[in-house]
């Protein structure tokens, strides 16, 4: 979804009503468009877990930094892997967001 919106910015050269939802800039008509069609499962799954990946490996990275033994970090990794996941999930599905746009 972030490929094609921002395909569909670069083309129009310009940025109106931008709204950024889920760490990605959509232009609102094309969230509108996007939201009669059927929803991508897969896609949105692959996406999550490229997120989830980002956040294991920071997670896992600020424990050695931290000194954490290496248990205790992956446990705190793996739990943040999780809530990122299905946070990322939430917000794709729309989740906790209104229907109405505001201006």
């Amino acid at each position: 979804m972030f490929r094609k919106c921002l395909r569909y910015l670069l083309q129009r050269r310009r940025v109106s009503k931008v709204a950024i939802r889920s760490m990605s800039a959509c232009s609102t008509d094309n969230l509108l468009e996007n939201s009669a069609k059927e929803f991508d499962w897969i896609e949105t799954i692959v996406d999550g877990l490229i997120i989830s990946g980002l956040a294991f490996f920071g997670s896992l990275g600020g424990g050695s930094i931290a000194g954490l033994d290496i248990m205790l970090a992956l446990k705190a990794s793996t739990i943040s892997t999780g809530i990122q996941f299905f946070i990322y999930l939430a917000l794709r599905r729309g989740i906790g967001q209104t229907k109405k746009i505001l201006h």
